[in-house]
């Protein structure tokens, strides 16, 4: 056991001394309530900072800034944590739930296994008084389908308050994810607006951000209070669409140091989130709580299966590659005592809807000796195969592929770890891009497989090359995914033949899990709701003073 130990840890350390080419790549740095469970002895002796807003404001630390206000672009889930505490959606559903929250949606009828009618409540406003109609539901997703691959085929406004919404697919829970997705706002008001959403905000919270001083790219976003909101019964308002503070300022803190002292001090009340290498420190703190939300990111690997990858029917190699990987010391080295290797090839026992624990086998548990044996089986003496590593220039996610690295060249495959900025790293993670042996996939893993983690690893439908996000072009494999998408398919003996299939052919690995963790003032904050099983409500937060 000890010897297993200290080989993990030289994997650690000789992974940072590994050579990070950056060749063609861009390296530049780039529904629950809370519980009381508070304990320590307070915070004796110390004296509380108040936090650097304007008096009576809720400030909150994000570790990422947003390109743009506008509700319908892309985004990290950074840019989640701020469109959410201004627009709405027409439903709600927490990660791992198949339980919908209506929201803007009054109801709705399936018509048949592709397509809803959708009602929306006839008195709902934005911010500004502008009435919502079905036009503007319609606007919206047209707004949002610009920029976002979806299920959709049409939306149509029938009359003021029902919507017709056509998908293009009969897969449990393309419904459900699509409803709870794209905010919704008035055409009006995004025409009205000088800069189209992009610095200013006008949803149905009741909240706006007025743009100037309240909007400072990279630094600082104010959303005020507007003091109406329009659902006036409270026996139906989402518990996610709570105005309890009256500013809330966010303030964007990309360094982790520059996180985890801004909520020491008291300068943030509330951090999303804090780095998995200050968390001790942070928790050490008498006054502070720390808040874990399940990582809904699949945190795995996936192979490239073009025709001119090596690991194209070479079934052998693949296998050698996955029992390299010493996933006990990636997760030490990225979580810091937090994470965990993953028991599983894919999936999430809390969130994934039709997970079994007979997946909890270990699949490919590190084993060096195995992983040369079938190097050789593959054809390949030691030092004759090159792989290239895809990672974008995310620092946790960067020690994990160094470890990867470290545990290739220790079998005897040569390794060089590509590291790219975001944009790039989006661009050449599809697998024919030509531009990467193994790339770090991070599906999510919430709700129904079909709907995120299966759907975009393996539908060759999504993509325009007919492959899937790999390039893979298995007539089995998608066979197996459209039993899953049949209507009425979605049972547990076709989702387990799916997870044997990708299994045994050792297409995609969970390399570890976890969880993301926020840290508040517990003397300052009361109350809070936790969405999607993701990320606090900012708008949610209750002050005690």
């Amino acid at each position: 056991m000890a010897g297993k130990k200290v080989k993990r840890m030289l994997a650690v350390l000789l992974a940072g001394a590994m050579v990070v080419s950056t060749a063609a790549c861009g390296g530049n740095k780039d529904a629950d309530t809370k519980s009381s469970t508070d304990s320590g002895d307070g915070a004796a002796g110390q004296e509380t900072v108040a936090a650097e807003g304007e008096e009576g404001a809720l400030v909150v630390g994000i570790y990422g800034g947003l390109d743009s206000l506008n509700p319908w672009t892309s985004g990290r889930i950074t840019k989640d944590m701020v469109t959410y505490v201004l627009y709405e959606t027409l439903a709600s559903c927490q990660s791992g739930s198949k339980d919908l929250d209506n929201i803007l949606m009054k109801g709705y009828e399936k018509v048949d296994d592709n397509t809803f009618d959708v009602e929306i409540y006839d008195y709902i406003k934005d911010a500004e008084g502008n009435a919502i109609t079905a036009a503007d539901v319609v606007f919206s997703f047209e707004q949002y389908m610009q920029n976002w691959a979806t299920t959709v085929e049409a939306v149509t406004a029938k009359d003021d308050y029902h919507v017709e919404l056509k998908l293009n697919t009969t897969a449990a829970g393309a419904f459900e994810y699509i409803v709870c997705k794209v905010p919704i706002a008035s055409e009006k008001a995004y025409n009205d607006s000088a800069d189209q959403f992009a610095s200013t905000s006008c949803g149905t919270l009741p909240y706006t951000v007025a743009g100037g001083k309240d909007y400072v790219n990279g630094t600082k976003i104010v959303a005020r209070k507007t003091g109406t909101y329009w659902q006036t019964d409270e026996s139906l308002i989402y518990p996610g669409s709570a105005a309890n503070a009256e500013v809330i300022q966010f303030d964007i803190l990309e360094e982790p140091t520059q996180m985890a002292l801004a909520v020491e001090e008291g300068r943030i009340q509330f951090a999303q989130y804090i780095d998995p290498s200050l968390l001790d420190e942070v928790a050490a703190k008498d006054n502070l709580e720390l808040c874990m939300v399940p990582s809904s990111e699949d945190r795995g690997i996936m192979l490239c299966m073009t025709e001119d990858s090596p690991f194209y029917d070479n079934l052998a190699l693949r296998q050698a590659v996955l029992y390299a990987i010493d996933n006990e010391a990636v997760a030490e080295a990225c979580g810091y005592g937090y994470g965990s290797p993953s028991i599983v090839t894919c999936g999430n026992a809390d969130l994934t809807i039709g997970y079994d624990s007979s997946w909890e086998t270990k699949p490919y548990d590190y084993d060096p000796d195995k992983a040369r044996e079938l190097l050789k089986e593959a054809g390949y003496d030691e030092g004759k195969l090159h792989l290239r590593l895809l990672c974008n220039n995310n620092k946790t996610i960067t020690t994990m592929w160094q470890i990867i690295q470290a545990n290739l060249l220790d079998v005897g495959i040569d390794a060089e770890l590509n590291v790219c900025e975001g944009t790039t790293y989006g661009s050449y993670r599809d697998g024919t891009s030509g531009q990467y042996e193994l790339a770090y996939a991070g599906p999510g893993n919430g709700g129904y497989v079909t709907s995120d983690l299966w759907n975009t690893l393996f539908n060759r439908k999504n993509y325009a090359s007919g492959a899937t996000w790999a390039g893979a072009k298995d007539d089995k494999l998608q066979e197996l995914y459209d039993k899953i998408a049949a209507p009425d398919g979605y049972t547990q003996d076709n989702i387990n033949a799916f997870y044997e299939y990708i299994t045994d052919n050792a297409y995609y690995y969970r390399i570890y899990d976890l969880p993301e963790y926020a840290a508040y003032d517990k003397e300052a904050v009361s109350d809070y709701f936790v969405d999607w099983n993701r990320f606090i409500r900012a708008n949610t937060i209750a002050l005690s003073k």
